[in-house]
Protein backbone atom coordinates (compact mmCIF):
# COMPACT_ATOMS: atom_id res chain seq x y z
CA UNK A 1 0.00 0.00 0.00
CA UNK A 2 1.39 3.18 -0.82
CA UNK A 3 1.81 6.62 1.22
CA UNK A 4 -1.01 8.03 -0.62
CA UNK A 5 -3.56 5.10 0.18
CA UNK A 6 -2.26 4.94 3.68
CA UNK A 7 -3.37 8.81 3.85
CA UNK A 8 -6.41 8.20 2.20
CA UNK A 9 -7.40 5.87 4.70
CA UNK A 10 -6.51 7.78 7.60
CA UNK A 11 -8.60 10.64 6.24
CA UNK A 12 -11.52 8.02 6.00
CA UNK A 13 -10.99 7.03 9.28
CA UNK A 14 -10.91 9.84 11.27
CA UNK A 15 -13.93 11.02 9.12
CA UNK A 16 -16.17 7.75 9.79
CA UNK A 17 -14.64 8.81 13.49
CA UNK A 18 -16.64 11.91 14.00
CA UNK A 19 -19.37 10.14 13.40
CA UNK A 20 -19.19 7.39 15.52
CA UNK A 21 -17.35 8.64 18.75
CA UNK A 22 -19.94 10.85 19.70
CA UNK A 23 -22.27 7.44 19.18
CA UNK A 24 -19.81 5.94 21.69
CA UNK A 25 -19.74 8.80 23.98
CA UNK A 26 -23.73 9.01 24.72
CA UNK A 27 -23.85 5.35 25.53
CA UNK A 28 -24.02 4.37 29.34
CA UNK A 29 -23.74 0.64 28.17
CA UNK A 30 -20.69 1.40 26.66
CA UNK A 31 -18.92 2.51 29.60
CA UNK A 32 -19.45 6.41 29.38
CA UNK A 33 -17.16 8.93 31.42
CA UNK A 34 -16.81 5.62 33.41
CA UNK A 35 -14.24 4.99 31.41
CA UNK A 36 -11.04 6.72 30.56
CA UNK A 37 -11.42 9.39 27.77
CA UNK A 38 -9.11 6.69 25.75
CA UNK A 39 -10.75 4.24 26.19
CA UNK A 40 -13.82 5.66 24.84
CA UNK A 41 -12.01 7.46 21.89
CA UNK A 42 -10.59 3.77 21.23
CA UNK A 43 -14.34 2.35 21.30
CA UNK A 44 -15.28 5.19 18.75
CA UNK A 45 -12.19 4.52 16.42
CA UNK A 46 -12.87 0.98 16.70
CA UNK A 47 -16.38 0.57 15.55
CA UNK A 48 -15.04 3.54 12.75
CA UNK A 49 -13.06 1.04 11.72
CA UNK A 50 -15.25 -1.70 11.09
CA UNK A 51 -17.52 0.38 9.14
CA UNK A 52 -14.77 1.53 6.94
CA UNK A 53 -15.85 -1.51 4.23
CA UNK A 54 -19.16 -0.02 3.83
CA UNK A 55 -17.59 3.68 3.58
CA UNK A 56 -16.97 5.51 0.00
CA UNK A 57 -14.09 6.92 -1.32
CA UNK A 58 -12.79 9.57 1.24
CA UNK A 59 -14.01 13.03 -0.05
CA UNK A 60 -12.03 15.81 -1.48
CA UNK A 61 -12.89 18.59 0.57
CA UNK A 62 -11.09 22.69 0.11
CA UNK A 63 -8.60 23.22 2.67
CA UNK A 64 -9.11 23.22 6.71
CA UNK A 65 -12.40 24.27 6.33
CA UNK A 66 -13.82 22.25 4.12
CA UNK A 67 -12.31 19.20 6.31
CA UNK A 68 -13.47 20.96 9.17
CA UNK A 69 -17.80 21.47 7.84
CA UNK A 70 -17.40 17.90 6.61
CA UNK A 71 -16.36 16.85 9.87
CA UNK A 72 -18.85 18.76 11.94
CA UNK A 73 -21.56 17.58 9.31
CA UNK A 74 -20.62 13.91 11.06
CA UNK A 75 -20.66 15.18 14.34
CA UNK A 76 -23.91 16.42 13.72
CA UNK A 77 -25.29 12.58 12.95
CA UNK A 78 -23.45 11.24 15.47
CA UNK A 79 -24.88 13.44 18.13
CA UNK A 80 -28.12 13.02 16.87
CA UNK A 81 -28.04 8.84 17.13
CA UNK A 82 -26.19 9.10 20.51
CA UNK A 83 -28.95 11.30 21.93
CA UNK A 84 -32.00 9.37 20.57
CA UNK A 85 -30.56 5.82 22.01
CA UNK A 86 -29.46 7.67 25.10
CA UNK A 87 -32.66 9.14 26.14
CA UNK A 88 -34.48 5.56 27.33
CA UNK A 89 -31.26 5.01 29.95
CA UNK A 90 -31.91 8.61 31.12
CA UNK A 91 -35.40 8.25 31.42
CA UNK A 92 -34.46 4.72 33.24
CA UNK A 93 -32.85 7.04 35.61
CA UNK A 94 -34.83 9.85 36.05
CA UNK A 95 -37.50 7.44 36.70
CA UNK A 96 -35.39 6.24 39.61
CA UNK A 97 -34.44 9.21 40.99
CA UNK A 98 -37.58 10.94 41.14
CA UNK A 99 -38.58 7.70 43.10
CA UNK A 100 -36.32 8.34 45.64
CA UNK A 101 -37.02 12.15 46.01
CA UNK A 102 -40.53 10.70 46.86
CA UNK A 103 -39.65 8.04 49.35
CA UNK A 104 -37.77 9.97 51.07
CA UNK A 105 -35.09 13.19 49.99
CA UNK A 106 -32.78 12.46 52.66
CA UNK A 107 -31.87 8.90 51.18
CA UNK A 108 -28.55 10.11 50.03
CA UNK A 109 -26.71 9.79 46.85
CA UNK A 110 -24.02 7.69 44.86
CA UNK A 111 -21.68 8.05 42.10
CA UNK A 112 -23.57 7.05 38.87
CA UNK A 113 -22.89 3.84 37.38
CA UNK A 114 -22.31 5.74 34.02
CA UNK A 115 -19.96 7.81 35.96
CA UNK A 116 -22.07 11.51 34.88
CA UNK A 117 -21.94 12.71 38.27
CA UNK A 118 -23.74 11.30 41.26
CA UNK A 119 -27.28 10.23 41.39
CA UNK A 120 -29.52 7.98 43.93
CA UNK A 121 -29.39 4.41 44.67
CA UNK A 122 -32.82 4.14 42.82
CA UNK A 123 -31.70 6.27 39.95
CA UNK A 124 -28.21 3.83 39.86
CA UNK A 125 -30.34 0.43 39.96
CA UNK A 126 -32.64 1.47 36.73
CA UNK A 127 -29.80 3.13 34.67
CA UNK A 128 -28.57 -0.34 35.21
CA UNK A 129 -31.76 -2.41 34.83
CA UNK A 130 -31.99 -0.07 31.47
CA UNK A 131 -28.33 -1.18 30.26
CA UNK A 132 -29.03 -4.93 30.98
CA UNK A 133 -32.46 -4.87 29.00
CA UNK A 134 -30.53 -3.14 26.19
CA UNK A 135 -27.58 -6.20 25.88
CA UNK A 136 -30.58 -8.00 26.07
CA UNK A 137 -32.26 -7.07 23.09
CA UNK A 138 -29.41 -6.72 21.03
CA UNK A 139 -29.03 -3.29 21.65
CA UNK A 140 -25.56 -2.81 20.14
CA UNK A 141 -26.27 -4.69 17.35
CA UNK A 142 -29.00 -2.88 16.64
CA UNK A 143 -26.95 0.42 16.84
CA UNK A 144 -24.22 -0.82 14.74
CA UNK A 145 -27.00 -2.12 12.11
CA UNK A 146 -28.43 1.78 12.11
CA UNK A 147 -24.93 3.33 11.98
CA UNK A 148 -24.28 1.57 8.70
CA UNK A 149 -27.41 2.45 7.11
CA UNK A 150 -26.46 6.11 8.13
CA UNK A 151 -23.52 5.84 5.69
CA UNK A 152 -25.88 4.47 3.45
CA UNK A 153 -27.85 7.51 3.83
CA UNK A 154 -25.57 10.15 4.13
CA UNK A 155 -22.58 9.27 2.24
CA UNK A 156 -19.19 10.86 3.69
CA UNK A 157 -18.52 11.48 0.27
CA UNK A 158 -22.17 13.07 -0.74
CA UNK A 159 -23.63 16.31 0.46
CA UNK A 160 -26.42 15.76 3.42
CA UNK A 161 -29.59 15.43 2.20
CA UNK A 162 -31.62 18.08 2.06
CA UNK A 163 -34.21 16.59 4.41
CA UNK A 164 -31.67 15.70 7.00
CA UNK A 165 -31.99 18.76 9.18
CA UNK A 166 -35.99 18.52 9.69
CA UNK A 167 -35.74 14.91 10.28
CA UNK A 168 -32.82 15.69 12.65
CA UNK A 169 -35.10 17.43 14.56
CA UNK A 170 -37.73 15.47 14.42
CA UNK A 171 -35.92 12.78 15.83
CA UNK A 172 -34.68 14.88 18.98
CA UNK A 173 -38.09 16.02 19.59
CA UNK A 174 -39.40 12.07 19.63
CA UNK A 175 -36.22 11.19 21.49
CA UNK A 176 -36.88 14.18 24.27
CA UNK A 177 -40.75 12.88 24.50
CA UNK A 178 -39.55 9.16 24.91
CA UNK A 179 -37.04 10.38 27.95
CA UNK A 180 -40.14 12.53 29.58
CA UNK A 181 -42.57 9.44 28.66
CA UNK A 182 -39.72 6.50 30.03
CA UNK A 183 -39.32 8.82 33.75
CA UNK A 184 -43.00 9.32 34.25
CA UNK A 185 -44.09 5.99 33.14
CA UNK A 186 -41.79 3.99 34.91
CA UNK A 187 -41.81 6.10 38.24
CA UNK A 188 -45.94 6.24 37.89
CA UNK A 189 -46.54 2.99 40.38
CA UNK A 190 -44.28 3.96 43.18
CA UNK A 191 -45.53 7.37 43.06
CA UNK A 192 -49.04 6.73 42.93
CA UNK A 193 -48.35 4.08 45.95
CA UNK A 194 -46.40 7.01 48.07
CA UNK A 195 -48.91 9.93 47.23
CA UNK A 196 -51.34 7.22 48.41
CA UNK A 197 -49.34 6.36 51.58
CA UNK A 198 -49.19 10.13 52.72
CA UNK A 199 -52.67 10.37 52.24
CA UNK A 200 -53.44 7.33 54.81
CA UNK A 201 -50.76 8.62 56.92
CA UNK A 202 -52.48 11.94 57.15
CA UNK A 203 -55.43 10.46 57.64
CA UNK A 204 -54.48 8.74 60.54
CA UNK A 205 -53.08 12.12 61.76
CA UNK A 206 -56.00 13.77 61.51
CA UNK A 207 -57.89 10.49 63.48
CA UNK A 208 -55.72 10.19 66.14
CA UNK A 209 -53.75 13.36 66.57
CA UNK A 210 -52.36 11.93 69.76
CA UNK A 211 -49.84 9.03 68.53
CA UNK A 212 -47.07 9.85 66.64
CA UNK A 213 -47.97 8.62 63.20
CA UNK A 214 -44.97 10.74 61.90
CA UNK A 215 -42.76 9.07 62.70
CA UNK A 216 -43.31 5.93 61.09
CA UNK A 217 -43.62 7.78 57.81
CA UNK A 218 -39.89 8.23 56.70
CA UNK A 219 -38.79 4.39 56.69
CA UNK A 220 -41.72 3.12 55.86
CA UNK A 221 -42.27 5.65 52.70
CA UNK A 222 -38.91 4.50 52.00
CA UNK A 223 -39.52 1.00 52.57
CA UNK A 224 -42.77 0.77 50.49
CA UNK A 225 -40.70 2.56 47.24
CA UNK A 226 -38.17 0.12 47.19
CA UNK A 227 -40.96 -2.49 47.28
CA UNK A 228 -42.94 -1.13 44.35
CA UNK A 229 -39.91 -0.93 42.19
CA UNK A 230 -38.77 -4.09 43.04
CA UNK A 231 -41.94 -6.35 42.62
CA UNK A 232 -42.85 -3.93 39.12
CA UNK A 233 -39.27 -5.43 37.57
CA UNK A 234 -41.02 -7.66 35.13
CA UNK A 235 -42.62 -4.81 33.57
CA UNK A 236 -40.10 -2.37 34.10
CA UNK A 237 -38.25 -4.65 31.84
CA UNK A 238 -40.98 -5.40 29.40
CA UNK A 239 -41.26 -1.10 29.41
CA UNK A 240 -37.60 -0.59 28.70
CA UNK A 241 -37.33 -2.94 25.76
CA UNK A 242 -40.36 -1.35 24.24
CA UNK A 243 -38.78 1.82 24.19
CA UNK A 244 -35.77 0.58 23.49
CA UNK A 245 -37.06 -1.10 20.50
CA UNK A 246 -38.85 2.01 19.33
CA UNK A 247 -36.28 4.70 19.50
CA UNK A 248 -34.16 1.80 17.27
CA UNK A 249 -36.64 1.92 14.98
CA UNK A 250 -37.05 5.71 14.83
CA UNK A 251 -33.57 5.38 13.68
CA UNK A 252 -34.08 3.12 11.17
CA UNK A 253 -36.84 5.23 9.78
CA UNK A 254 -34.79 8.45 9.86
CA UNK A 255 -31.66 7.22 8.19
CA UNK A 256 -34.25 5.51 5.08
CA UNK A 257 -33.69 8.74 3.25
CA UNK A 258 -32.74 9.46 -0.21
CA UNK A 259 -29.46 11.80 -1.34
Amino acid sequence: MDYASIEATARLLGLAAARTVPLTLSLPVLGGPALPMQLRLALGLGLAALCLPSLAVAPEAAGALGWGLLAAREVLVGVVMGFAVACVFRGAEAAGELTDVLRGGDLGSMPSPAGEGETRPLGALMLLLAAVVFLEIGGVGQVASALARSYEAIPLGVPMPGEFPRTAVVVAVIASGKLIEAAIGLAAPAVVALVLADVVFGMLGRAVPRLPFTLGRAPVKALLGLAVVLVGLGGTDLALQSGFRGLLGLLGGAFHLRP
